[in-house]
């Protein structure tokens, strides 16, 4: 555990960034650009997303699986994977464009936010940098850029704010914050003394779509559940609805950084436990459940009592609904919290295709609930869809588990005790990280 905590220490960084100055910031342009505009935005953020799903091909979990397993490999599986995603992604971009152009032609603002915004999958290929790192454990040679990057562009969106911005400068805004980001990382990574082109493998190409397919399809499944409300209430409802339910959206989800904070730390050192001491690793599996099952419900608990008060404050008069809506959004992030550790489990375990069912059985149920509640609920009936996808989710991946482990993990979970205990020996990681952390700091310091 204590090494947990030394490890995702800067993802930590980078999620509270994103959590706190993140939100302010995209509060700050949504009371300035109003419902509409930003529903818009958030319409293309949606499409984007889902169509972008399709260029992770899910080698996400996969590569740093690799790279864990088979270290004298890593070159090789970077590049052909930076390989694979770029050229996916420019497919993708343009099957984006595509749909937008046959379905919002009577819209130019429209077009031209979803084409701006579809631009950033073809950047995000150069997310396999990020996967390199969290495998070696130096995910701050990633963190510290995208954080200064985030940070500096929240000021400058901040700023057009007050010199009355229209959304395609923040669009704009956006893709270049993108575009200095990676490249700020690829140059890092290439003075290492990394090979990149010259790595490219057909073998190792073969390799990892033969292991990545299926969480190829988990991903995009995962995507549609997550994102198909916002598709279905632009479409079925309207772009003044869609923005109210995203700006409630974009609350709760933004609690989604924690369980990812976890999982991108957790996995390597999970793999390395489940080949050398399965006790322990069911031990670890056990207390990540339990963490994310009681911090979910706390978070939950709260923010149904403050939602409407949150709402008023972050996005003012205009979004009347949004406190509604995150009242309901917010019990989302337990089944989220839950499945975001079962998925990495039976990752690890190597079931992919249980993820793969679960998410199928999320989708459905979303889509179906949408469709009869949206006509006459408008977002509310999104979140309530968005919960009941995600209950759903769990509960097929606790059901079709093979490896009989989950339902005592679940039972153990519920435990108010073993969370308590749980806590104190949290504490005492978080205080030891602390103290490594400002070591560092002192000692780099020094060095100047």
């Amino acid at each position: 555990m204590h090494k947990i905590f030394k490890n995702s220490g800067w993802l930590l960084v980078d999620k509270l960034a994103r959590l706190f100055i993140g939100l302010i910031t995209i509060a700050t342009i949504a009371r300035h650009i109003g419902p509409e505009a930003f529903g818009i935005w958030n319409y293309a953020i949606a499409l984007t997303a889902i169509v972008g799903s399709l260029a992770i091909l899910g080698l996400d979990k996969v590569v740093v699986k690799e790279i864990v397993s088979h270290p004298e490999r890593q070159d090789s599986i970077i590049a052909s994977t930076l390989a694979i995603r770029f050229t996916a992604g420019i497919v993708a971009f343009l099957f984006c464009a595509a749909i937008v152009f046959a379905t919002k032609q009577h819209s130019q603002v429209y077009l031209y936010c979803t084409i701006i915004t579809a631009l950033n999958i073809i950047l995000l290929s150069f997310d396999v940098f990020d996967y390199f790192y969290q495998a070696k454990n130096e995910v701050q040679k990633v963190i510290i850029p995208k954080v200064s990057f985030f940070v500096a562009f929240c000021i400058i969106k901040i700023v057009f704010v007050y010199l009355d911005g229209t959304l395609l400068h923040f669009v704009w805004l956006s893709f270049a914050e993108l575009l200095l980001t990676y490249l700020t990382i690829l140059v890092f990574y290439l003075k290492e003394g990394h090979r990149l082109f010259t790595a490219i493998s057909l073998s190792e190409i073969k390799h990892l779509f033969l292991h990545s397919w299926p969480l190829m399809f988990t991903g995009i499944l995962i995507l549609l559940y997550v994102k198909a409300d916002q598709l279905l209430l632009d479409t079925l409802g309207t772009s003044v609805q869609l923005g109210e339910y995203a700006a409630a959206a974009r609350i709760s989800e933004l609690w989604y950084a924690l369980p990812t904070v976890l999982a991108t730390a957790l996995l390597p050192g999970l793999i390395s436990k489940r080949h050398e001491d399965t006790s322990s690793y069911l031990q670890a599996m056990e207390r990540w459940l339990r963490l994310s099952f009681w911090v979910s419900l706390a978070i939950a608990v709260v923010m149904t009592f403050s939602s409407a008060r949150v709402t008023q404050v972050l996005y003012g008069a205009q979004f009347p609904k949004s406190g509604i809506i995150l009242s309901i959004h917010i019990w989302a992030n337990i089944p989220v919290f839950l499945s975001t550790a079962l998925m990495q489990y039976q990752l690890i375990e190597g079931a992919y295709k249980t993820n793969l069912y679960a998410s199928c059985a999320g989708l459905v149920v979303n889509i179906a609930i949408n469709i009869l509640l949206i006509p006459s609920m408008g977002g509310v009936g999104a979140a309530i869809a968005t919960v009941a996808s995600y209950m759903v989710v769990v509960s097929t991946l606790v059901v079709i588990d093979k490896t009989g482990q989950l339902i005592t993990l679940i039972q153990r979970m519920l435990s108010p005790a073993l969370a308590l205990a749980d806590t104190r020996y949290m504490i005492d990681a978080l205080k030891l990280f602390a103290d490594n952390f400002l070591t560092v700091i002192r000692e780099k310091h020094l060095t100047k």
